[in-house]
Parts: structure tokens; C-alpha cells; sequence
């Protein structure tokens, strides 16, 4: 069986309430927007008090910040089983970076938004797409280390390269179109996380002291200069 280089995400520590004030909270906005959705509609949805809400979440910003980061983890624990089922390290990044690229486009509160209340889509975006970086950058810092630990992929600082994936995938959120590569087009995608996603996650980051010199060539080829010899 092929060693999976992803890890198990956990919850929170959220109980039934919470879970449930979380499920009122989501539905709502998914009906009127973030900003719409206030804690009186939240509360009855979830047949609570507001007082609740207020006790255990302190207000309707830690608990929309709550919603988003629990949407995440999900999509995070997706992640981790889509690559349970990949055979070897390159098709587990593949696959695995394929599906995230795509959730950032269909994500239901991303095209809900869109529909419902067009003028948060940019805010949702841009300010609570934040704290959504930032758990993406942390899972993959710690899918990394995992990865390296088990010798999967190569040594390396593994932040810079959780930051430019996560970083990429909300820019991909913003604007899946308009470059060189079309994102919305399955088969572009594939080849473009083929060719440098995978080699960015399994080799890091190479810096300039560590590219290979006409020396380095020259004293050892590769296969197709000996080859060639």
C-alpha cells in the first residue's frame, strides 16, 4: 500500500451546540449573504437564544471567522482522502492540488455568494480569505514535514512552498482565468500542477547557491548526456 504523504485533519474541540449553531449560521448566509445573516435569524434556524450564540461564539464575527474555518478543515479532510486513494507521491499532489483548484471556483459559498449577495463575493474574497490562507498554509507546512519526516520528498523549508500553493489557490479564487494557463480548462490545469506543483512540493524551492553549475553538468551528466557519450 503507498504511503500517503497527507495528514488526518481533527477537529476543533466543538461540541453539539456549536456544531449546530455553526450548521444555522452557514445556511443562512448561503440564503442572504454574510452581512444579512444576523444573530437573531442564526438563532432561531438553530432554535437557540442569541445569548447563546453570544456566550459561546462572543459575537457574529467569531462565529462567521468559525463557519469558514470549519468550511476549510473539510475541504482539507477531502484533500486527505482523495489522496488515500492515489498511487505514489506525484499522483497524490496531482490529484489532490486538482481538487483544490476546483473548490475555490465551485465551492458553494463562493458561487452562493456570487448569487446571493454579489457585492461580499470581493470582501469574502479578499478579508475573510485571510484567515483561509493561513489555515491552508499551515496544513501544508504540516503535510510537508509529515512528508519529509517519512522520506517522501526531499528536505527543505517546506513554508515558502505552502505559501506560494495556498496563496495560489485564493488568487485562483479571485481570477481562474485571464493568464496563461486556463484554469477552468481540466486538461491545462492538470499539465500545469503536473509540471510545476509536483516538482515544487517534492524538491522545494532551489536557490541560487544550489542550481547546478556548466561544472556540476560537466563532471555529472544525467542520463541522456551519458547516454550520448
Amino acid at each position: 500500500m503507498t504511503q500517503s504523504l497527507y495528514v488526518c485533519i481533527t477537529s476543533e474541540g466543538s461540541d453539539r451546540v456549536d456544531e449546530r449553531i455553526m450548521d444555522a449560521a452557514l445556511e443562512r448566509i448561503l440564503q442572504v449573504g454574510i452581512r444579512r445573516a444576523s444573530l437573531e435569524d442564526i438563532a432561531r434556524m438553530a432554535e437557540l437564544s442569541r445569548i447563546t450564540i453570544h456566550r459561546r461564539f462572543a459575537g457574529k464575527d467569531n462565529l462567521i471567522q468559525a463557519v469558514l474555518a470549519r468550511e476549510t478543515r473539510r475541504m482539507l479532510a477531502e484533500v486527505t482522502a482523495i489522496a488515500a486513494t492515489a498511487t505514489g507521491v506525484d499522483a497524490q499532489i496531482e490529484d489532490t492540488m486538482l481538487y483544490v483548484l476546483l473548490q475555490t471556483r465551485i465551492h458553494r459559498l463562493v458561487t452562493q455568494l456570487l448569487r446571493v449577495a454579489p457585492d461580499e463575493a470581493l470582501r469574502f474574497s479578499t478579508v475573510q480569505g485571510e484567515r483561509l490562507v493561513s489555515i491552508g498554509i499551515e496544513y501544508i507546512v504540516g503535510m510537508l514535514t509529515h512528508a519529509q519526516s517519512a522520506g517522501l520528498v526531499d528536505e527543505y523549508d517546506p513554508r515558502p512552498v505552502a505559501e506560494l500553493v495556498a496563496r495560489l489557490a485564493h488568487s485562483l479564487m479571485l481570477t481562474p482565468g485571464g493568464g496563461s494557463v486556463d484554469f477552468t480548462d481540466d486538461d491545462r490545469a492538470r499539465a500545469f500542477v503536473r509540471t510545476t506543483i509536483v516538482p515544487l512540493m517534492k524538491h522545494g524551492i532551489t536557490r541560487p547557491d544550489e542550481e547546478p553549475t556548466h561544472d556540476d553538468v560537466r563532471d555529472n551528466p544525467g542520463p541522456a548526456s551519458r547516454s550520448a557519450s
